[in-house]
């Protein structure tokens, strides 16, 4: 009984040792699961938070890449369509009896007077293409061109309005006189200098040399004389246009 007693009780020892160990290693077992869940979550957020970067930063750097390219296409195109209009100036010229000689004597005097001025020489040379073909005269054409760009200018619109007033003017000095909206678009654009001009030609006020010119009491020709006069002497009152306009565009944005 004793001794099968006593191996009862090894028994019953090492069955209680064994529990207990297999018990302490379930414990460190499972520790040891949660703590490589732990970490590899851990690392997977990581990673995560990491490729979210790394895919922020790619899609930054691919939006400046295409706005960067875009810009240079924009320019080159620009670049493109200057040179061209340019190199056409001539040709187109002929065509309307002006030899080339004249043709490249406009060229390099627009270019001297726009120096300073945020008026490129393309959009110049277009400008007074139009006017000769209402005229036949490009040097008339030229400081009629020049008068009213300093005019508008001077008046310190945004360039939207001054595209929009020189172009209301090319369609008005085609028909020999301007229509209500072309005037308006004349008064937004350079409001002070119309006074000036009005002034200058006995009116009392731009509102009344408009209607004037609308009656056809008052020919385009006599207000773009006035306008060339005003350009180069001024008046008692004022400066000329040509010095109103570098004073105006005096600033960083023109210099750039």
């Amino acid at each position: 009984m004793s001794t099968v007693g006593t191996i009862e009780v090894i028994a019953s020892i090492d069955t209680s040792g064994y529990k207990s160990g297999a018990k302490k290693i379930d414990s460190i077992n499972k520790g040891i699961e949660n703590n490589t869940e732990s970490t590899t979550s851990k690392n997977n957020k990581s990673w995560l938070k990491q490729g979210a970067v790394m895919g922020a930063v790619a899609g930054v750097a691919s939006s400046v890449f295409s706005k960067a390219m875009s810009v240079v296409s924009d320019s080159v195109g620009d670049a493109v369509k200057r040179v061209d209009t340019l190199n056409n100036f001539p040709k187109i010229m002929s065509n309307m009896g002006v030899s080339a000689a004249d043709s490249q004597s406009v060229i390099k005097s627009l270019s001297d007077k726009l120096k300073g001025l945020p008026t490129p020489l393309d959009k110049a040379a277009l400008a007074v293409q139009r006017l000769t073909a209402s005229t036949g005269d490009v040097k008339g054409a030229e400081a009629v061109f020049l008068a009213l760009n300093n005019a508008i200018i001077a008046g310190g619109a945004p360039m939207e309005l001054q595209s929009n007033a020189l172009e209301q003017f090319s369609q008005s000095f085609a028909k020999g006189k301007p229509d209500m909206v072309e005037w308006r678009s004349l008064m937004s654009a350079m409001p002070a200098q119309l006074m000036q001009v009005a002034k200058a030609m006995g009116f009392a006020s731009a509102d009344e040399l408009g209607t004037s010119l609308r009656e056809g009491k008052t020919s385009m020709a006599d207000f773009s004389n006035a306008l060339v006069d005003l350009n180069t002497n001024g008046s008692k009152d004022f400066i000329s246009f040509e010095q109103q306009a570098k004073n105006s565009s005096a600033g960083i944005q023109t210099g750039i």
